[in-house]
């Protein structure tokens, strides 16, 4: 699979942000989180992670959790 196919999946699966292609082989992906410990109308409540991967399907299964 390509790179920008591998993009392309990754990204159809609702990511906080369009997945960014690094110049060392690496993506980095952006997640919504939930902090469930607080209300749900405080402004940090939600928020966005990114994390660093190696551009496999493997490395992108792992972080969605396939």
């Amino acid at each position: 699979m390509t790179t920008a196919k591998l993009i392309h999946w990754i990204d159809n699966h609702d990511t906080a942000a369009p997945t960014v292609e690094n110049a060392d082989g690496s993506l980095t992906v952006s997640s919504w989180c939930v902090r469930t410990n607080l209300p749900i109308e405080h402004p940090d409540r939600v928020f966005m992670e990114r994390a660093i991967i190696p551009a496999t399907m493997s490395a992108a299964r792992d972080l969605l959790g396939y």
